[in-house]
């Protein structure tokens, strides 16, 4: 988790809208997909071991207008459990 909000400093410079929730479902899912193939998840594809979810599903406007996105992860951990979800609150928009 810690990995992942420090990746992310940078969204403090970027505006809140969809191409930067693109960015960073990109920037996650590449992080998660490396993760994958060095066989860190449970699943025999990234769909069923990973997700990241960050949009207008996960950041509302009020979220927007107080300068705040929502990122959701989750991913199947090698021991036997259910997914684990971590919800990143990150600052985004305030340059």
């Amino acid at each position: 988790e810690e990995s992942l909000f420090m990746s992310l400093k940078w969204v403090v410079f970027e505006p809140n809208d969809e191409r930067t929730w693109a960015q960073i479902r990109l920037q996650v899912g590449s992080f998660l997909a490396g993760l994958f193939a060095q066989g860190a998840f449970q699943g025999q594809v990234p769909d069923k071991a990973y997700f990241v979810n960050c949009d207008s599903s996960t950041t509302t406007q009020t979220d927007i207008d107080r300068g705040i996105v929502n990122i959701i992860v989750g991913f199947a951990p090698l021991k036997p459990a259910e997914f684990v979800i971590l919800q990143i609150e990150q600052i985004a928009g305030q340059a």
